[in-house]
């Protein structure tokens, strides 16, 4: 993986939002089927201008935005049904997880021990 730091934990192209607006709205509506709805840009990584940041975050939010906060509503009744446990939603193995960022991660039985 190019430019990647020893030790780094980013796998994945889908976690580098880089390329055109069309490529940065077909890498995010991979995101949709899980109901995610917050994403962090750092924009400001390398050698980015102040201009061009600006540049790249306006052209973000003509371009690529819009298709997303079109389904905000629908995500919000989502989400409130979920909430009221009018939805279920399935149990998930968090092994994984735990294999890969160690012991010291919050599990979900331990969360829910917490509460």
């Amino acid at each position: 993986m190019e430019g990647r730091q020893p030790g780094s934990r980013c796998q994945g192209s889908v976690r580098r939002l880089i390329g055109s607006p069309e490529t940065i709205r077909r890498k995010l509506r991979r995101f949709k089927s899980s109901n995610i709805d917050q994403v962090i840009l750092l924009n400001q990584a390398g050698r980015n201008t102040h201009e061009h940041i600006c540049e790249s975050l306006e052209l973000f939010a003509k371009e690529v935005m819009q298709e997303f906060h079109d389904d905000e509503p629908a995500h919000q009744e989502w989400k409130r049904k979920v909430l009221s446990r009018e939805i279920e939603l399935e149990e998930i193995d968090t092994q994984p997880f735990k294999d890969r960022f160690g012991p010291n991660s919050v599990q979900p039985a331990q969360a829910a021990a917490a509460e």
